[in-house]
């Protein structure tokens, strides 16, 4: 009779376990909506760091959060700067840049 409450017993921890395990974590809490404008974000975004050096975009934004490579080397050449998400308009920040003498931003992109 004792060996049945503990089967039972640990069936239940077992299924509650799994139910916990089943929730996805990205979900629990959702972001809030985008509270400005991302076309305007990416317009004056673009407007103050096109044609910039990559020095002074690093320091003016700090280090990204990652770095792509464009596939097939794109056209110019460059790569992507990724920047965490922008809490007023939900943007990922996202800056082309092109190789050269001087490696330059050639275009922001809000994602």
């Amino acid at each position: 009779m004792r060996d049945t409450g503990a089967r039972i017993a640990a069936a239940g921890a077992l299924a509650l376990l799994a139910g916990g395990c089943a929730i996805d974590p990205r979900w629990a809490i959702a972001p809030e909506p985008p509270r400005a404008s991302r076309a305007v974000r990416e317009r004056d975004i673009n407007g103050t760091w096109q044609n910039h050096t990559l020095r002074e975009l690093i320091d003016e934004w700090g280090p990204p959060r990652l770095l792509l490579d464009i596939p097939g080397g794109g056209n110019p050449p460059g790569f992507v700067l990724v920047y965490p998400r922008d809490a007023a308009t939900g943007c990922i920040d996202a800056f082309a840049v092109t190789y050269g003498p001087v490696t330059r931003v050639r275009t922001y992109q809000c994602r």
